[in-house]
């Protein structure tokens, strides 16, 4: 019995592991972003977004983008092509 409750652990131990590391650019409801994207996304293919504050649970500063895959990208506040697609999602929803 003890042999199996070693091997839960480790697997459950792994499986944290790969979560956590397995996509350092994405984020889900209990990741912070850990560094952002190098690829620019087009708004026709993003969903929605949320913004992450460093202030807050997070190291950094970032924009956490939905995309149509149910991926969530995250992407630096400050360059250019972020803040034209959060002002282009924010009037998609100001339409509604």
């Amino acid at each position: 019995m003890m042999c199996s409750w070693k091997s839960f652990l480790l697997a459950a131990s792994v499986t944290v592991l790969l979560l956590h590391f397995g996509g350092e650019t994405e984020a889900s409801n209990f990741d912070c972003c850990l560094r952002y994207t190098e690829n620019v996304i087009h708004p026709r293919y993003i969903v929605g977004f949320t913004q992450q504050l460093a202030n807050e649970a997070c190291d950094i500063n970032a924009i956490i983008f939905h995309t149509k895959r149910k991926l969530a990208v995250c992407a630096d506040p400050k360059r250019i092509w972020v803040k034209q697609a959060v002002r282009i999602l924010s009037q998609r929803v100001k339409k509604m």
